[in-house]
């Protein structure tokens, strides 16, 4: 549903400051893109695009003229960030591409706001505002935003040629935009389906940080399920992770998600799709995670990590204190995903609730407990220390502290004879 723009960015101070400045005599700037195609919809976005008439130079002037700090991101394509507590602002000057290789383009300013248009990716993207609220669109997005349709301007082909991340953007605005038709399965572009599954062995060429970007945000879209299904009916995803793909599991963690209120997890997400592969992080040559990812994936993948639906009470408490309540909610969540009959649902729920219950105790000693048996620092007291530890987990967390020093008495015995 189409509403009237929501007018938060524009009435934020230094939205209103800067187009004020970039407008100074004539019409030489207007909000573009996404944050022009969320408020259309009732959403809202912090990454604002200006799009100006203003060279470069000129932009970098007059910001620096009014103390506006600002950061060249995009020099070269004539791109200037602004960022705020509240706002990401992205001021490009108006531009046409002059030549593409499907990853980088050349690029020639002009001051023509139609040329401008004609370049960019999608006709919902190519929407401009006026700083007083004056629509100016082209390509008739508003038509395709009110239909829910995600359409290249001018020919797929050529879009996609010009940048093949294009064809990771179709699906994820597809993901995040479109709507069913009326229920029917095709509710994609046929013309652009064909055209991503033409080129689609192009997206090699692509970086890492630009695809796993783009996948991410599929993963967490609304309309997740049916454009990894199309994704897949098109072998975008046997390129993607260069191995045929099973969805199964992916389709059960988003309805149960969508069923119990959770919030999506990309990683979660992207382990449901690839775990059957025994593809190690560092493999995926398409993806550039960061440590903490990398270190999620094989705790998620590590088969000693399995939850039973059957796990008793004292096993979760046992994962709870070694791994922590997030890594063991995940691994519930993907075990639970994992299990493909709804029945068990019932039983899944109430241990993800004890799960959610249960607070991590401290254990009752430390190593000045060890040291006052005149056990000195070093490898024997950290031995000492983890057997008593060991054992208060097997005890179900039930020993206190005065068992505990009974124990570590015997166990400095038992270590000293050994020496």
């Amino acid at each position: 549903m189409i509403n009237s723009i929501q007018k938060i960015f524009m009435n934020d101070k230094m939205s209103k400051k800067i187009m004020s400045l970039l407008n100074e005599g004539e019409d030489m700037a207007r909000f573009v893109g996404g944050c022009v195609r969320d408020s259309l919809v009732g959403l809202t976005s912090s990454d604002i695009d200006i799009a100006t008439k203003h060279r470069p130079d000129k932009i970098i002037e007059i910001l620096s003229s009014n103390s506006i700090r600002f950061v060249p991101t995009g020099i070269e394509h004539g791109t200037i960030s602004v960022f705020t507590d509240k706002f990401n602002f992205e001021i490009t000057t108006l531009r046409l591409d002059t030549k593409t290789d499907g990853r980088h383009a050349k690029v020639r300013f002009t001051d023509d706001w139609e040329l401008d248009s004609d370049r960019r990716d999608f006709t919902i993207n190519s929407i401009y505002l006026s700083s007083e609220g004056k629509i100016f669109d082209p390509h008739k997005g508003i038509s395709d935003l009110t239909e829910k349709k995600i359409i290249f301007i001018g020919d797929s082909r050529q879009r996609i040629n010009e940048d093949y991340l294009r064809i990771l953007r179709f699906f994820r605005f597809n993901a995040y935009y479109s709507g069913d038709h009326g229920g029917k399965e095709n509710f994609l572009s046929s013309e652009a389906l064909e055209a991503c599954e033409e080129l689609k062995f192009n997206l090699i060429k692509l970086s890492p940080d630009r695809v796993q970007n783009e996948f991410f945000k599929i993963l967490l879209a609304p309309r997740s399920k049916a454009v990894i299904d199309a994704m897949l009916r098109i072998g975008i995803l046997d390129i993607i992770f260069n191995s045929r793909t099973d969805c199964l599991v992916f389709y059960r963690m988003v309805d149960i998600d969508l069923e119990n209120t959770l919030t999506p997890n990309p990683v979660l997400r992207f382990v449901s799709l690839v775990f059957m592969h025994n593809i190690p992080p560092d493999q995926m040559h398409m993806f550039n995670f960061s440590n903490k990812q990398k270190e999620k994936i094989r705790f998620l993948t590590n088969k000693n990590h399995i939850i039973s639906l059957n796990a008793s009470e004292k096993e979760l408490r046992k994962l709870l204190y070694l791994h922590g309540r997030e890594n063991c909610r995940d691994i519930i969540r993907f075990c639970w995903s994992k299990d493909l009959n709804i029945s068990n649902d019932i039983k899944w729920k109430t241990l993800f609730a004890i799960i959610h219950a249960w607070e991590r105790p401290v254990f009752p000693l430390g190593g000045s407990d060890v040291m006052a048996c005149d056990v000195e620092e070093g490898p024997i007291l950290g031995e000492i220390l983890k057997d008593l530890e060991n054992s208060w987990i097997l005890s179900d967390f039930n020993k206190d502290r005065v068992l505990l020093l009974d124990d570590l008495k015997q166990l400095v015995k038992d270590k000293t004879n050994l020496i």
